[in-house]
């Protein structure tokens, strides 16, 4: 389990805490979806996780290990895979298979091994066929799903992504939250930093930060139920689902909390 006790963190020169006295616990197999506007502290939080950062005060523990022994610093991120927003920042690679080897490699795990687990996280996010394939010649979506297979590949318990699909289109963000959705099914505790509330409605809770604390702390539904209070943290309900509240109103048979509007139109006049 991650958790993050009592979070304190002041960046130099900050008129504010970061964080500020947040806590927060990540199960395997759970999706915790971490929402706030710009400079809320999320991107702080999942940097947290994996000791990219340290707190100034209270306790961040992988596993039981703390993020402040540099003596489990591998043995944490290597538990932790850490996908970040613009996916060119971190694929090092001339080809696939060698971008997703390169964790894996740098840990010394042995060739037979290795391979083995390139060909597994390439077929995890269904780039089985790729692995020769330039990084340049992918489009955004597969090189988001390339840098979250190369964190696959370290086999981490815990999946830590920072607005993964902030840059894709529709298509490219359905493939990465496919991908998220067969990772929690298989046990893989997943954190999910994002503006969009439509991106992580299948999520087991949401955490909405404020100024650097927890402003809200429940469910996805809870938060696309309301709104008015929604808005009022900086998150933005999708509008089919405002539109879903006013069909449920007025007596129409609309599910009460669809993935996207798709859902509705096949509620309204199933095929």
């Amino acid at each position: 389990m991650i958790e993050l006790r009592d979070v304190h963190i002041t960046y130099p020169g900050a008129d504010r805490p970061a964080l500020d006295g947040v806590s927060l616990s990540i199960a395997p197999g759970e999706t915790v979806a971490l929402l706030g506007p710009n400079g809320s502290g999320k991107s702080t939080l999942a940097r947290l996780c994996n000791a990219l950062l340290v707190p100034d005060a209270g306790e961040v523990g992988v596993d039981g290990m703390a993020t402040t022994d540099d003596g489990r610093l591998w043995d944490i991120r290597s538990r932790v895979g850490f996908v970040q927003q613009n996916p060119d920042n971190q694929i090092v690679g001339t080809v696939a298979e060698e971008d997703v080897a390169f964790g894996p490699e740098n840990l010394g795990v042995p060739s037979d091994e290795l391979r083995e687990r390139v060909g597994r996280a390439l077929a995890d996010v269904g780039l089985a066929g790729f692995e020769r394939r330039e990084p340049h010649m992918l489009s955004e979506g597969q090189k988001q799903r390339l840098a979250i297979a190369g964190a696959l590949a370290l086999e981490p318990s815990y999946l830590v992504l920072d607005e993964p699909t902030a840059m894709l289109d529709g298509a490219g963000r359905a493939g990465v939250l496919e991908t998220l959705a067969r990772l929690s099914a298989r046990g893989v505790g997943i954190l999910h930093v994002t503006h969009q509330l439509e991106d992580v409605l299948g999520a087991d809770r949401a955490l909405v930060l404020s100024r650097g604390r927890v402003a809200f702390e429940g469910t996805p539904a809870e938060l696309a139920a309301d709104p008015e209070r929604a808005a009022s943290l900086g998150v933005e309900v999708p509008s089919f689902l405002v539109m879903v509240r006013a069909l449920a109103a007025a007596g129409a048979p609309v599910p009460a909390l669809p993935a996207d509007a798709e859902a509705v139109v096949e509620a309204l006049w199933p095929s």
